[in-house]
């Protein structure tokens, strides 16, 4: 089931909490005791050169705290912030991105030659695909002799930058991107187990054609599920080899996801599946490519806008909407959508709204290594879009709040930080950061918290970071 989150009930919170371009700045006095509680907390982690810190008047921009601020770190996951900010400005809170099928029907209700083309929208789901064959299916549509897929509108690239330093991980949140995907580029392989111990287990994929499986699970009089999955590219399918055991008792079955290794034909055989859910006949045949033949639209839907997009990306940390949404954003600029276009586009909007010094920027999620950024350019940016009126609301409300939902859900419960943080946080193998904005209703800063070289120390890296948000929540209701 997809998890959902629900932007309109902070819609009226956001507006009675969030300062006025006219807040009050922190008095003199203040702002001593807010630098001197912030040195303590600097000088009591260990080890203090691992840290980046930066603070400043959100509505100013005057800085009001400086560690180490302008070296440049692994940003992690702090890296969408960069990219939520600059998909809004490109595109605007209110952009929504089609997908539609193409294709012309005889007079029996025969389509030779069906056409997806989609241009990025990474919340596509099977039901969505189901509603596109409705519509078709509503028009007379009765049999498809084959289904192409079009993602032309990106380039062939689906691996983003930097995500080839984990070859071998097949999670899903590594997942390739395409103009044309399926819930998220990944599957859900399902494995309940038979009637009988010693049978060969019950295994679930959808849609059915895109897998090769050769399943050999067996079903247990005991024990605790073992799955084995062991997934090759086959160029057009994915090949699943399927080992281990569940025993009987496992009534319920177990559930793994994964991601694809090809989305565009992914996505074409999730098609053919649609297809046959509303009875219209295929012939299962699948091509992806692209296609210049102006076919008449047959049916169409439009995403979510991109406000309610970029919540996964703020509030759940999605690497695969950011990426996505980074191509997007570079596709409307100059198609056909590249990363490293859109990558460029994130630097130049760093460097136009004055933020010290250059950024590195190769992806738009923060994964692995490659992203060069510091404390001062992340406050710098968000005091940016602090003062952006007509981004300002919706990027607030993108981003996690402290001990409430999002990735902060469980952090900084029952402090001053709760409700008053609302900010990204980031994680990687040595690296764990924290920026965003603390908020009261006539005050704001913006802060960026960046510790690298914590490998082993995570834990303590993150109360660091829960510390100095916690401090800054204290002094911004003063």
């Amino acid at each position: 089931m997809r998890r959902s989150i629900h932007v309109a009930s902070w819609a009226g919170w956001l507006l009675l909490l969030t300062p006025s371009l006219n807040a009050q700045s922190l008095r003199p006095e203040a702002a001593i005791a807010l630098q001197n509680e912030l040195r303590r907390i600097v000088r009591e982690s260990s080890p203090s050169e691992a840290l980046g810190v930066a603070v400043s008047d959100a509505v100013t921009g005057q800085d009001i705290f400086s560690h180490n601020a302008h070296i440049h770190r692994n940003p992690a996951s702090n890296m969408k912030l960069v990219t939520a900010a600059g998909v809004l400005k490109h595109l605007g809170p209110n952009f929504k991105i089609r997908t539609a099928l193409y294709g012309r029907m005889d007079d029996s209700g025969n389509v030779d030659v069906l056409v997806l083309r989609g241009q990025g929208d990474p919340s596509l789901s099977m039901s969505d695909f189901t509603e596109l064959a409705a519509q078709i299916r509503y028009r007379g549509v009765r049999r498809v002799r084959k289904v192409i897929v079009d993602g032309s509108y990106f380039d062939d690239q689906r691996l983003p930058p930097a995500f080839e330093q984990q070859p071998n991980e097949v999670s899903a949140f590594r997942a390739p991107v395409a103009a044309v995907t399926l819930e998220r580029s990944s599957f859900l392989l399902r494995v309940r187990p038979s009637l009988s111990a010693g049978d060969t287990a019950v295994a679930t994929l959808v849609p059915s054609g895109y897998f090769d499986v050769e399943n050999q699970i067996t079903t247990t009089a005991s024990g605790s599920p073992n799955i084995i999955a062991i997934q090759r590219d086959a160029g057009r399918q994915l090949s699943l080899k399927l080992r281990g055991s569940i025993p009987i008792s496992s009534t319920r079955g177990v559930a793994y996801r994964r991601r694809v290794a090809n989305p565009l034909s992914y996505a074409a055989f999730g098609m053919v599946e649609a297809l046959q859910r509303v009875g219209i006949r295929t012939d299962r045949l699948v091509e992806t490519r692209k296609v210049d033949d102006p076919l008449p639209m047959l049916a169409s839907r439009q995403s979510p806008s991109v406000a309610t997009l970029l919540q996964r990306v703020g509030k759940l940390s999605d690497n695969f909407y950011a990426e996505m949404l980074l191509k997007v954003m570079a596709a409307e600029h100059a198609a056909p959508g590249t990363s490293k276009h859109g990558a460029q586009l994130l630097e130049q909007m760093l460097s136009e709204v004055g933020a010290p010094g250059e950024a590195t920027i190769i992806n738009g999620s923060g994964l692995f290594e490659g992203n060069a950024i510091t404390p001062a350019q992340l406050t710098h940016l968000l005091h940016h879009v602090y003062r952006s009126p007509s981004i300002r609301h919706e990027y607030l409300s993108h981003l996690s709040i402290a001990g409430v939902d999002g990735t902060l859900r469980r952090r900084m419960r029952d402090t001053a930080a709760q409700d008053t943080i609302r900010a990204k946080t980031g994680t990687l193998n040595g690296v764990i950061t924290l920026s965003g904005y603390a908020v009261s209703n006539h005050r704001v800063f913006s802060f960026s918290v960046l510790c690298n070289g914590v490998r082993g120390k995570h834990a303590q890296a993150r109360r660091f970071t829960d510390e100095i948000a916690t401090a800054l929540a204290i002094h911004v209701q003063r």
